[in-house]
């Protein structure tokens, strides 16, 4: 979705790209060091889902994912479901678990979910399969500072997304996290 489309009907965000800027690190297609994913929304789940490769430029030790490139794709990833579900957040505090070395090249599960909403701040986890074999390669738990709107305008004014337009994204978002959370209790009950 272009920004221009987003402007003419203001609906919840499906990637990281609907609503942040050309050069960010994590989603921005015009940064040519970035990681260059989108971070799309799973709506049955209310999950982050996607898979991805890891690119050379991203290398560590030869052949191998660098641990911090891995660490950003999955703060990111988080951050983007936090917006996803209506809350601009900053980073907290970011755990990261590596189990085994990631290989450059291979394509990628991960996933990442909300575990916890408390006042202003909202928990984390995700993970990162090989999808060959399924293996967990790393895990991740955050906690995220659900950030005042005043704080999210001082922020954002002059970007290319107008503060006005990402706040009725994020209401739409909003809206969107509290008919899933309704859904999967709903489903959680008739299992039982």
């Amino acid at each position: 979705m272009t920004s221009e489309e987003i402007y003419r009907e203001i609906k919840a965000s499906q990637n990281g790209q609907d609503w942040h800027h050309k050069n960010c690190f994590g989603c921005g297609p015009d940064n040519p060091r970035g990681l260059h994913a989108s971070f799309p929304f799973h709506e049955p789940t209310g999950e982050v889902r996607f898979d991805w490769k890891i690119e050379k430029a991203f290398e560590g030790a030869p052949g191998y994912a660098h641990g911090g490139a891995l660490a950003t794709l999955l703060d990111e990833a988080q951050g983007v479901l936090c917006f996803h579900l209506g809350h601009f957040v900053m980073t907290d505090q970011l755990y990261m678990r590596y189990y085994k070395a990631c290989p450059l090249g291979e394509e990628l599960e991960v996933r990442c979910w909300v575990t916890m909403v408390r006042r202003r701040r909202l928990y984390t986890k995700g993970t990162v399969h090989l999808k060959r074999t399924g293996e967990l390669l790393l895990s991740s738990k955050a906690r995220w500072y659900d950030m005042p709107d005043r704080v999210f305008a001082r922020m954002f004014q002059g970007t290319a997304f107008p503060v006005d337009t990402i706040l009725k994204v994020l209401e739409e978002n909003q809206k969107r996290g509290k008919e899933i959370r309704k859904r999967l209790k709903r489903e959680k009950a008739k299992s039982v």
